[in-house]
């Protein structure tokens, strides 16, 4: 078991500078999980205080794991984890913009079960809910969570984000190495550390915005554990009775919309020699460990499961899944007056709809859909679009950006259930370039 050199306290600690007191114990659905906490190694950005001009804490984050049992878990075992990030800065920062990004090391599994989540005061009783969240693929090649809108989430002087969610673990965790799982980039704040450094660590990039700090993100870690899982068989006929656990790594993100129409995943079981089952949106395909490609992904949302069976026949109960979506490309998209589809071979499907027209409109109709976002370029002279399902306005999107860009994906909202009509965007500014390469409504 490691030693717990930085636990709950750091952050309480930061908090109590600011004149407030620790965040007591949230509850909510992960309550079945009666033990500790094991916290990690915390972060924070600095701010100056504008009215004695000297630094001092702005955001502070950690990360934690606790199991059922409160021992270390076993391959197969499930297990929580979480990220809390704390707005404590003093007069001059009142509120921060955050979207954390979980960055998990590979071989583990997600349980068929919400994330539930709650922004709450440091120094009140905290709840959490399994209210919808925004899922997306993060800038780091991570899970990033949003609002249900796909807004960042908003803290304000005194408030803490926190999230939680269960894992199982597929192999076996070996936890720090030496050195720590730490890097340059994780203490200057500009990048998180590559997930595969130094043992196996979750770690949540924080990014922080809005209130001067020193910082792009805050990346709290905690090193992970996993023993090895019995294979001994019950008592009576003896032999194997235990199934493998089978793990997915690599690929796209559980969640994720990407602008490829391939992804190739690597699959393993805790147990040596098993074989796998596997299917594709439901349809059998052939797989065997290692690593399994899918080329020619049509547009849509798609569904992956492997199952791993041992050499004793066990096969696994709960296969690994992931699930994804693939956008329907620009010419797929009615076009009305005023829009030329271009040749672009950096663009998504290499082809992008552009106009400068103000009034243009690009159409296309969804079942079923649970978000919508664009695929669209960038650049420092882009225009705006205005985003409707049906009739309603759902999100005002800002195309400009600092670098030239292609194939962004740009969350846009999450509708509270199923929603079928038509997704209209609309060109509101007007001789400014306007290049959609794309649209994306997941229905899971």
């Amino acid at each position: 078991m490691r030693t717990r050199t930085r636990r709950l306290a750091t952050l309480a600690a930061a908090i109590l500078t600011a004149g407030l007191v620790a965040a007591p114990p949230t509850t909510g659905a992960a309550a079945a999980a009666e033990s500790e906490w094991q916290d990690g190694y915390s972060q924070s950005d600095t701010i100056i205080n504008c009215w004695t001009g000297t630094p001092t804490v702005g955001v502070s984050g950690n990360t934690g794991w606790r199991s059922p049992t409160g021992q270390v878990p076993k391959v197969g075992e499930k297990f929580y984890l979480r990220g809390y990030v704390a707005l404590v800065g003093l007069p001059c920062s009142d509120k921060v913009y955050t979207i954390p990004e979980i960055l998990p090391p590979p071989g583990l599994a997600y349980p068929e079960e919400p994330v539930i989540w709650g922004i709450n005061q440091v120094d009140q009783p905290g709840t959490l809910t399994d209210a919808d969240l925004g899922i997306w693929e993060g800038v780091n090649g991570g899970i990033a969570l949003t609002q249900a809108d796909g807004e960042p989430f908003l803290l304000r002087r005194g408030q803490i984000l926190e999230f939680q969610f269960p894992v199982v673990a597929t192999r076996e965790l070996k936890g720090t190495a030496t050195p720590a799982p730490t890097c340059q980039s994780r203490r200057d704040g500009t990048a998180p550390c590559p997930v595969a450094q130094s043992g196996d660590h979750l770690q949540v990039a924080f990014t922080v915005t809005g209130h001067g700090s020193d910082k792009q993100y805050v990346t709290p870690y905690v090193p992970l554990f996993a023993t090895k899982a019995g294979t001994g068989g019950g008592g009576g006929g003896g032999g194997d009775s235990t199934p493998p656990s089978t793990s997915l790594s690599g690929g796209p993100a559980n969640g994720a919309i990407t602008t490829s129409t391939s992804a190739s995943f690597t699959l393993g079981s805790s147990e040596a020699g098993s074989s796998f089952g596997c299917s594709l949106d439901g349809r059998d395909r052939a797989c065997t460990a290692g690593k399994h490609t899918m080329t020619g992904l049509t547009p849509g949302t798609h569904v992956f499961r492997a199952s791993a069976t041992d050499a004793a026949g066990n096969t696994d109960p709960t296969a690994a899944t992931r699930t994804w979506t693939v956008p329907v490309p620009a010419r797929s998209l009615k076009r009305s007056a005023g829009w030329k589809l271009a040749s672009a071979s950096t663009a998504y499907g290499g082809k992008v709809a552009t106009t400068s027209r103000r009034g243009a409109s690009l159409t296309y109709p969804v079942k079923k859909a649970r978000r919508v976002a664009l695929v669209a370029s960038g650049g420092s002279t882009h225009g705006t679009v205005r985003v409707y399902a049906g009739k309603r306005l759902v999100k005002t999107v800002k195309l400009r950006t600092a670098r030239t860009t292609t194939r962004r994906v740009i969350p846009v909202t999450t509708f509270g259930s199923a929603w079928s009509g038509t997704i209209k965007v609309v060109v509101v500014s007007s001789g400014r370039p306007v290049r959609v390469e794309g649209l994306a409504a997941p229905t899971r």
